[in-house]
C-alpha cells in the first residue's frame, strides 16, 4: 500500500475535519506504513490507568478496550509521563502473550500523556526494533495524534477564525505591503538589466539592492510586532503551552508536525525558570523552526526543553535538531544564529550549532539563577 505522505496527513489534520475520524486515518496509517500487524492508540481512561482507545489491524476487535497493567514496562513509563521510557519499550503484553511493539510518546497537552504503538506477531525472543527511517514515521504519526487530540482546545471556530482575519489583516496591511514594494522595485530593475537599452549604472543597482534590503528588513520588523503581540495576548499560557503553540505553528511551513520534548511534570519549567529565560527560550525554538523551515529541507524536526543538574548549578537546555541538508558553509551571515546567541550571552550561557549525519542540531544553554 502506498505510503500517505505526512504532509497530506497534517493538511488533513489542520483542515479540521472530526477528530475521532482523524484518528483512526492516523492509526491506520502507522500499521500501513510501517508493515506493522496491528497499530494501537493508547490514552488515559480517566480513572489513573490507560486503555487501548484504538487499533487497527486483524487483532484490533480484541486488543480494542484493553487496560493497559500498570505494572507493565508501558504502563510504568505512561504514568511517570517519560517519552524515553515509551520509547524504549521492546514488548507489550495486552492479555494475550508478549507482543513485538515499537512505541511512541503522545503529549495530548490537557488529554495526559499516551502512546501510539505498532505491533509485530507473539514473539519470545525480542522484536526487530524499528530503523531510524521508521522512528522518525512513528514519532511524526505520533505528534499528528497529539494535534488532533489538542485541536478542540484551542476555541471555538468563530474565535479561531475572528484571530485569523486579524492576524490576516495585520500581515497585509504591514509585512506584505512592503514585501510587495520590494518586490516592485527589484522587478523593474531586472527589467532594466535585461532590456537592449543601455544598461542602469552601478549607483543605480546599489540604490535598488539598499532600498530592497531596507524594504525586507521593515516587513521583517513589521511581523515580528505581529508575533509580539501574540506573544503578550498568551501571557498567562505556561511555558509548556507557548512551546506546543509553537511547534503547532511551525506545522505549516514544515509540512510535518515537529517533536517536542519536555520533563515529565511540564509545569517544573515554569517553576524552575525566570520569566525573561522562559521568553527566551520560546523565541529560541521559534527561531529555530523558522530556520529549519527555510533552510533544512528536513523530513523530521526534534525540540527538546530540559533543566539538567551540573555540579551546583542548574542548567535550561534547548536542543532542536533536523535531518535536513545541514548548515550551507558558503553563507556567512546568519542572523538567526547571532540572535539566538545574543539571548544566551545575556545569562552568561552559550549557543553551538552542531553537524548531524545528516543535518543539523542547534544547542542553546543558560545557567539559572540560584533557588531562593
Amino acid at each position: 500500500m502506498t505510503r500517505t505522505r505526512i504532509q497530506d496527513l497534517t493538511s488533513a489534520v489542520l483542515a479540521g475535519a472530526e477528530p475521532e475520524e482523524l484518528l483512526e486515518l492516523l492509526v491506520r496509517s502507522a500499521r500501513t506504513d510501517l508493515g506493522a500487524e496491528n497499530a494501537l492508540l493508547v490514552l488515559a481512561d480517566g480513572a489513573g490507568g490507560w486503555i487501548v482507545e484504538l487499533a487497527d489491524g486483524p487483532s484490533s476487535s480484541r486488543l480494542l478496550g484493553a487496560p493497559v497493567p500498570a505494572a507493565s514496562g508501558l504502563g510504568t513509563a505512561l504514568r511517570t509521563g517519560s517519552a524515553e521510557g515509551v520509547e524504549s519499550i521492546a514488548t507489550v503484553d495486552l492479555g494475550s502473550g508478549m507482543l513485538a511493539v515499537d512505541a511512541a510518546v503522545v503529549d495530548a497537552g490537557e488529554h495526559g500523556t499516551g502512546a501510539l504503538l505498532v505491533l509485530g506477531p507473539p514473539t519470545t525472543t525480542g522484536p526487530s526494533r524499528a530503523g531510524t527511517g521508521s522512528r522518525e514515521r512513528l514519532d511524526a504519526l505520533a505528534a499528528l495524534v497529539a494535534l488532533t487530540l489538542r485541536l478542540p482546545d484551542l476555541g471555538d471556530a468563530g474565535e479561531l477564525d475572528d484571530e485569523r482575519g486579524r492576524i490576516a489583516r495585520d500581515l497585509h496591511d504591514l509585512a506584505i505591503q512592503e514585501l510587495f514594494a520590494v518586490g516592485m522595485e527589484l522587478e523593474a530593475l531586472a527589467q532594466s538589466l535585461s532590456s537592449t537599452g543601455e544598461p542602469p549604472s552601478n549607483a543605480r543597482i546599489r540604490s535598488a539592492v539598499a532600498a530592497g534590503v531596507e524594504g525586507v528588513e521593515n516587513a521583517v520588523a513589521q511581523i515580528r510586532q505581529i508575533v509580539q503581540s501574540l506573544r503578550r495576548e498568551r501571557s498567562e499560557a505556561t511555558l509548556a503551552e507557548r512551546l506546543r503553540h509553537e511547534v503547532g505553528l511551525a506545522t505549516s511551513g514544515l509540512g510535518f508536525v515537529p517533536t517536542l520534548r519536555m520533563p515529565a511534570d511540564p509545569s517544573e519549567l515554569d517553576r524552575m525558570l525566570p520569566r525573561e529565560i522562559a521568553e527566551d527560550v520560546v523565541a529560541v525554538v521559534r527561531e529555530c523552526l523558522a530556520n529549519a523551515a527555510r533552510h533544512a529541507h528536513a523530513s523530521a524536526v526534534a525540540v527538546s526543553v530540559s533543566v539538567i543538574e551540573e555540579g551546583v548549578d542548574r542548567v535550561v537546555q534547548v536542543d532542536v535538531s533536523d535531518n535536513g541538508r545541514g548548515i550551507d558553509p558558503s553563507v556567512r551571515r546568519r542572523s538567526g544564529l547571532a540572535n539566538m546567541s545574543s539571548r544566551a550571552r545575556r545569562h552568561s550561557g552559550w549557543v553551538d550549532a552542531i553537524s548531524l549525519e545528516p543535518g543539523t542540531m542547534i544547542s542553546w544553554r543558560v545557567t539559572l539563577p540560584p533557588e531562593d
